[in-house]
């Protein structure tokens, strides 16, 4: 079993540093052609980059308001996952700000902003939230830290022990005292963090918010949705992560408990989340203005009309609250955790569907037939047959059903008493997952270079001409130089959280 565990990890380590250089090879190719090497055009302008960019800062906003309901409400139950929270949310930070320095056409001039201000846009404000925001976290997760990294370098003279000596910062005092003047400083920094936080991302739903002329973005709601979608994504990350990878130091019963208390958790922010998107799509559709009830069309019958009903809808949440309230499931920490990362991934789902889709409509209509100064936007065209396109999708159908069941089969293994019919089920669960995923992508991916979407279009079949007809087209799909420079930075975090991870003392239980 300990050889296949090391195998597995350095199977494991072997794909995340290809997939990484290989990403990071497509940044390199971006940054010396500039943004001609993606399909961005005058009617897109914001494509998969942005996407994952709110997503990612959804990301952070969640984990670091988790983290307050610890260091700042007191509740004392979460508080072995603190420390993980704050550095989840540090480096998911980092990953978002990666994705929008790439998205920029010149990186190199990034650091303008703070030259020429303009304190009339929201984006600018929003880039000081960064700022604060990254004091803030840095400042709490060095103090929660102070101490043990004091004892880490006084207790060795490796390369650990040095680094964590640098660290310290020169801090020598272990007292009492100055452990709960830390304590101190970190709840009035979480006081100050979580408005700070809601300005992140509540700030980010904002820069979508105030543009007029996207109906489906302009509204007051849409910074609430990006808030509570964030708490959703956060404490599902951080319930996989506890269920897999962390909290080891903890007695098992307890990092049960818990892994379950989290996913109830991710459950109630996920209906939150659910019951807001409803609200915004049903006034949407009986307000009946047609650029808002275009895009709705798009989303939910359009080529992509997959991404909603089975990532953002099925697999990232219908399936999890299934797996979670259920209670032969809800009580094993191994499947709530498959749970918390089947949300983690069905957000991506949301961040695509909120940035892509409001863009295909051309303002003015004949928009994209009458410029013709620049190239024509990117359409997306046919990459599979019909018939392989139908199998395609019928097999995801089947991957996730597969992948359930096994998920029960476990469930059913725990409550008889199988522990080794238990393991060898788990196994299976993540293998079928990882087909899942496999068969999404390939059904994203379709045959072309260029990584085009097939069309399987609903909005003419009698299902999607509820809400009436359309010809509204997708004029965007991501280039390959897109996903794979988005593989190699989504890597690169993955690699900086994982090193982090086993240096720096996240584990710790805080005994105030």
């Amino acid at each position: 079993m300990e050889r296949q565990n090391r195998l597995l990890v350095s199977l494991g380590w072997t794909v995340l540093l290809v997939v990484t250089a290989v990403g990071l090879g497509a940044v390199v190719i971006r940054a010396v052609r500039g943004l001609g090497v993606t399909n961005l055009n005058y009617i897109v302008p914001w494509g998969l980059w942005v996407a994952f960019y709110i997503y990612f800062i959804g990301l952070s906003a969640g984990s670091f308001l988790l983290s307050t309901l610890i260091y700042v409400f007191g509740y004392k139950k979460l508080e072995p996952i603190g420390r993980l929270a704050l550095f989840s949310a540090l480096i998911a930070l980092l990953a978002g700000l990666f994705f929008v320095l790439i998205d920029l056409g010149h990186m190199e001039r990034f650091w303008t902003v703070f030259k020429n201000r303009n304190w009339w846009s929201v984006l600018e404000i929003e880039i000081h939230f960064y700022v604060l925001y990254i004091i803030v976290l840095l400042a709490e997760l060095w103090l929660l830290m102070r101490q043990d990294l004091i004892r880490c370098a006084q207790q060795g003279t490796d390369w650990r022990a040095r680094l964590c000596g640098i660290l310290t910062l020169g801090s020598r005092d272990l007292s009492e005292a100055s452990a709960a003047r830390d304590w101190r400083i970190v709840r009035i920094l979480g006081l100050l963090g979580i408005p700070i936080a809601i300005g992140v991302h509540g700030g980010t739903g904002a820069i979508f918010a105030v543009v007029k002329a996207r109906p489906l973005w302009y509204g007051p709601l849409f910074p609430i949705i990006f808030i509570v979608s964030a708490l959703a994504s956060g404490a599902a990350l951080l319930t996989f992560l506890l269920a897999f990878f962390a909290g080891r130091g903890l007695d098992p019963e307890q990092r049960r408990d818990l892994v379950i208390t989290l996913g109830r958790l991710t459950v109630g922010f996920l209906l939150f989340d659910l019951l807001l998107i409803w609200s915004e799509f049903s006034v949407g559709i009986y307000g009946g203005i047609p650029e808002h009830v275009e895009v709705l069309r798009l989303i939910m019958f359009g080529p992509f009309w997959w991404v909603f009903w089975l990532v953002q809808l099925l697999f990232g949440a219908i399936i999890p609250i299934f797996l979670v309230l259920w209670p032969p499931t809800g009580r094993d920490p191994r499947v709530v955790g498959l749970a918390g990362l089947m949300v983690v991934i069905g957000i991506v789902g949301v961040r695509l569907n909120i940035v892509i889709p409001a863009l295909n409509l051309p303002v003015l209509p004949g928009f994209h037939e009458a410029y013709t100064m620049l190239p024509a936007p990117t359409q997306v065209v046919p990459a599979l047959t019909e018939t392989q396109i139908r199998t395609v999708t019928w097999l995801v159908v089947l991957a996730a059903i597969v992948t359930l069941g096994i998920v029960a089969a476990i469930a059913w293994a725990e409550r008889t008493g199988r522990p080794a019919y238990r393991q060898a089920l788990g196994v299976a669960a993540m293998v079928s997952l990882f087909f899942f995923v496999l068969l999404l992508v390939l059904r994203v991916a379709g045959t072309s270079a260029a990584l085009g979407v097939s069309v399987a279009d609903l909005t003419r079949t009698p299902i999607g001409g509820v809400f009436g007809r359309t010809e509204v087209r997708s004029y965007y799909t991501p280039s390959l130089n897109e996903w794979l420079s988005s593989m190699g930075l989504i890597g690169l975090s993955i690699f900086l959280f994982v090193v982090g991870y086993q240096v720096l003392p996240l584990e710790t239980h805080e005994g105030h």
